[in-house]
């Protein structure tokens, strides 16, 4: 018999085979991954001393950042305080080209209406009233801007001599201030009859005629009234009339009159029906005499004579625009009138990055008293507060004043939009970049190995010294309870 014993032999070695295989195959697959896992970056462990290190340059970065915010901020507030005196000054110089529409339409009038006159007057008493008010009321804070206290100041020491004004990019006088030395005494045009004023002169009518700014006026007497009584009437009528002459009575009964403004550019003619009186011919103009302009140096440089008001020319870098006024009716016996002294109270400002500097800016009054000061003009207007429109000559020195006003405060925006373009806004743009740098910087240092681990170090620092208060406190409560009971 036989026998036949089948096996699995072959099956089950090539099974154990293929295990083998699957197992080296996963084996190698382990290998694998912990080579990866090898290639991994690990977190460096710091020390002591870098973490230190860290601190301080993250320390440098805040402190560096935090420092050009404050500056920015700095100068964008101050940026405000010039904006604020920019805003104004648009609104004045509104407020002075509404003016000069105002003049140029009593110009343009064919016709003269009292009453339309009267209204034109009152709205130009209006707009002046209007810009005093700005110029009193801008502030920013507690600062008054505009209303000369950051401009340049000054005062005068001598007998007849006053201060007027200075360019406001003067700087601030010597101690001892300016000499201001006077060689001649401004004067005004005069005008003297040659014979008495007569009562029989005036009981035949007499007619005084009286040029002045190219305008006539004419005077009658009156039958049966008094020297005196037409001498007070004439005083009278000159002063309704609006003309610019002063009446000296002299105790001869002769008639002397006077310009009221001092200077070369002022004058005027009369004329009387009786030859003599006034006039050499019977109704014919005669001219008075001319007055004079005060002559006279300041610092030694001679200067500009405009009637009572010297001033130093605009090439004069030292003095350039300073005025001063004498009213005195003789030059001093030595010539010396006095000394000036002026100081500059204009706005400081600390600008610039890296290397801060301070910048000067001043702002000088934009009030009416001060504008278009010692403007030429026949009528003797001495700034914009004077101007009026009572007649065509006044009319015309009025254009006169308010065109060199309206300079004045246009130049003086141009000058505040330069320093805010060449200063403020430059300086912030540097301090903008350096800050824009820094935050690069800082954020870099932020995303680095190193910072993480600085910042995962920081937080075990912190709850272990948590855990540490805790425990404290906790054996503080005891001893909190005894004291209680005690």
């Amino acid at each position: 018999m036989s026998i036949n014993i089948q096996t699995n032999i072959g099956p089950t070695m090539r099974s154990l085979s293929e295990q083998g295989t699957f197992r080296n195959s996963m084996y190698q697959q382990q290998e694998q991954k912990k080579k990866e896992k090898q290639k991994v970056t690990v977190r460096p462990t710091l020390v002591k001393d870098d973490v230190a290190a860290h601190f301080v340059k993250n320390e440098e970065f805040r402190l560096q950042s935090a420092g050009l915010q404050n500056e920015i901020s700095h100068l964008e507030e101050e940026i405000s305080i010039v904006q604020t005196a920019a805003g104004a000054l648009e609104r004045v110089e509104d407020l002075l080209i509404q003016m000069k529409e105002l003049l140029v339409i009593v110009t343009n009038e064919t016709e003269y209406n009292a009453a339309i006159r009267k209204a034109d007057q009152d709205e130009l008493v209006h707009l002046i009233n209007r810009i005093n008010k700005v110029a009193d009321e801008t502030s920013y804070g507690h600062q008054s801007l505009l209303d000369g206290s950051h401009g340049v100041r000054g005062v005068a020491s001598g007998e007849h001599l006053e201060f007027v004004g200075m360019n406001t990019d003067s700087k601030t006088s010597p101690l001892n201030g300016y000499e201001v030395v006077v060689t001649e005494a401004a004067t005004r045009s005069e005008l003297q009859g040659l014979r008495p004023f007569t009562q029989n002169m005036v009981d035949n009518e007499e007619q005084l005629i009286f040029e002045e700014g190219g305008i006539s006026y004419c005077f009658s007497t009156q039958r049966g009234e008094s020297v005196s009584d037409t001498f007070n009437r004439l005083a009278s009528w000159i002063s309704d009339c609006d003309i610019p002459l002063e009446i000296v009575r002299n105790a001869d009964e002769i008639l002397h009159f006077k310009h009221l403004q001092y200077g070369s550019a002022y004058g005027f003619g009369a004329s009387s029906l009786t030859p003599g009186l006034l006039s050499l011919e019977s109704q014919e103009i005669t001219l008075a005499s001319s007055g004079f302009d005060v002559k006279g140096m300041i610092n030694g440089i001679p200067c500009l004579g405009h009637g009572q008001y010297l001033s130093a020319p605009d090439e004069a870098d030292v003095i350039s625009g300073l005025t001063v006024r004498y009213t005195g009716n003789e030059a001093p016996i030595d010539k010396m009138a006095g000394t000036v002294s002026v100081a500059q109270s204009g706005f400081q400002f600390q600008i610039g990055h890296p290397a801060p500097h301070v910048e000067q800016l001043s702002l000088g009054s934009i009030h009416t008293s001060f504008l278009g000061a010692d403007t030429k003009n026949v009528s003797g207007f001495n700034s914009l507060q004077e101007i009026d429109i009572k007649n065509g000559q006044r009319v015309k020195d009025s254009i006169c004043v308010l065109e060199k006003s309206l300079k004045e405060v246009s130049d003086v925006r141009v000058r505040i939009e330069m320093f805010c373009d060449n200063q403020f806004k430059r300086s912030i743009q540097n301090l903008q970049n350096e800050y824009n740098k820094i935050i690069v910087t800082e954020q870099n240092l932020e995303n680095s190995a190193e910072a993480r681990a600085f910042a995962e170090q920081t937080r075990n620092i912190i709850a272990k010294n948590s855990g540490r208060s805790s425990i404290a406190q906790a054996h503080q409560n005891p001893e909190i309870v005894l004291t209680l009971l005690k």
